[in-house]
């Protein structure tokens, strides 16, 4: 999922809002416990606020009534005064009828104390008073459990309180703190990581203007960054199209320059050389014609002279002519050629060259093969890359026969297939692997820049064709160029 700075910032905001919204949300939960757990200690309370006046009262009317039932004038002609006892517990028994919905034992023995108190007013006697008594007595033991239970039950609603206010402080401090130190990280986490990847772009960009041609740039970001990677690392790619195609141009125009040198070079000795060249071959006939059916020895020495002073007269004249036609301008388009004389003229050529001294040719040409359009200049230079790549892989072999080049070309379906085989050394699979990269050689210092075999590359991929390469250590190599054949053949400009 792609996700912007702007958007990532949002979404942490909504994240804190949430966090927050959740956490008040808890503990406005929290809260509304405390608040019932309250309400519940101010019943409890207002309970016993309500129960201990009755209980009060009853207990001094116990007492009141245990002095007359016990007292030294005790008698029958008390009775006034159990009537007075019953008018003064009508107040008290008006104040307990309030208490009846609290429990039901003592709404149970509230009846029965206003039961025992309407006897004695019915009928005032000692007897009656006493069961008043009784009665008394078995409410207050009531009411004393059931204050003792709202004791209890106000002590643990208390506690309860104490601790919910405790956790409801702890969860506050501990959000507070947790959502802080989460927020400061993520925050650290996200700035730390955006310096660190500006930090590559900035190192990579000036690396890219020094020259880099490395690996590009991991990219793990889908944001504003991230895609400012992804530039940076195109713009490395595109920078590198650029300065390779600059490479390829600057060694075709060198390739050219250096051929229209040599045949103009070429061009001028051959002017030099060629009257000298006519006066040679003119007298070597002059001697062929002269000495021709002669029979004494220094005749037909002449004769025999003669000849071979022509022959190697003409040989010098195919030579320049060679020289000429390998050198002179070509069309930059491509054309239709013969892959046979190419490959002919140019062995021909570069075997002057004194690093070949030694080393043989075997040409092994299919003189039935069609012509393949492509450039001349392009696949003359491809083919002295190869050859001196292969006299270079030689250098160390023994010129004793050894040394050899193969050149064979083919036919294979529709592709037209030329071979360039040494004896030398050889690739390791890790060179072999690296073969075609751009700078990547392994000859000294001074030897070799590592171009030639991506050039030849570049080159036979622009004539719509392929080049492949076996190799084994100290087993030599073999270089097959892959044509397509035919006038329909396409090139890339």
């Amino acid at each position: 999922m792609n996700l912007n700075l702007r958007t990532k910032g949002l979404l942490a905001l909504a994240l804190l809002v949430a966090y927050v919204g959740l956490t008040a949300w808890y503990l406005s939960a929290q809260r509304r416990d405390l608040f019932v757990i309250s309400q519940q200690i101010d019943s409890h309370r207002s309970l016993q606020a309500m129960l201990e006046p009755s209980f009060n009262t009853l207990a001094h009317t116990l007492v009141h009534t245990q002095e007359i039932l016990s007292g030294p004038n005790f008698s029958a002609d008390a009775t006034p005064r159990y009537s007075q006892i019953a008018m003064s517990l009508d107040p008290m028994i008006e104040r307990l009828d309030r208490l009846r919905g609290m429990d039901r034992d003592v709404a149970v023995q509230i009846d029965r104390l206003e039961m025992a108190v309407d006897r004695v007013r019915a009928v005032p006697s000692g007897r009656n008073l006493a069961q008043v008594r009784d009665a008394e007595q078995q409410l207050i033991a009531q009411l004393n459990d059931v204050l003792g239970a709202l004791d209890h039950r106000a002590e643990v609603l208390t506690e309860a309180y104490r601790a919910k206010q405790q956790h409801i402080s702890l969860v506050a401090i501990g959000t507070s703190v947790g959502g802080a130190l989460a927020s400061a990280a993520v925050i650290l986490i996200f700035f730390t990581r955006l310096a660190r990847d500006i930090e590559r772009l900035k190192d990579r960009a000036h690396a890219i203007v020094s020259g880099y041609a490395g690996p590009p740039l991991r990219n793990r970001r889908r944001d504003e960054i991230g895609g400012l990677i992804d530039s940076v690392n195109r713009m490395q790619d595109d920078l590198r199209r650029w300065e390779q195609q600059q490479e390829v141009g600057r060694q075709q125009r060198f390739h050219q320059e250096k051929m229209a040198a040599v045949g103009s070079m070429a061009a001028a000795i051959g002017h030099e050389v060629s009257n000298p060249m006519a006066a040679i071959a003119g007298i070597a006939q002059f001697l062929i014609d002269e000495t021709r059916g002669e029979r004494d020895r220094a005749s037909q020495l002449a004769h025999d002279f003669g000849e071979q002073i022509l022959r190697q007269t003409e040989r010098i004249s195919v030579i320049m002519r060679q020289l000429a036609n390998l050198t002179r301008t070509h069309s930059p388009e491509p054309e239709l050629i013969d892959v046979n004389a190419l490959v002919q003229s140019t062995c021909s050529f570069i075997r002057f060259d004194k690093r070949f001294r030694g080393i043989e040719f075997d040409r092994d040409l299919d003189h039935e093969l069609p012509a393949v359009t492509a450039v001349t200049d392009h696949m003359t230079q491809v083919l002295m890359n190869l050859l001196i790549n292969a006299a270079d892989a030689m250098e160390n072999v023994p010129k004793d026969g050894r040394a050899r080049i193969r050149v064979a070309t083919r036919r294979v379906g529709d592709e037209l297939v030329i071979d360039v085989s040494d004896a030398g050394h050889g690739m390791t699979p890790e060179v072999l692997a690296r073969a075609f990269e751009e700078s990547f050689t392994t000859k000294p210092a001074g030897r070799g820049r590592g171009i030639g075999l991506y050039l030849c590359k570049t080159l036979i991929e622009q004539q719509g064709g392929r080049i492949e390469i076996t190799s084994t250590p100290d087993g030599g190599t073999t270089i097959r160029l892959f044509l397509p054949s035919g006038a329909d053949a396409k090139v890339e400009g």
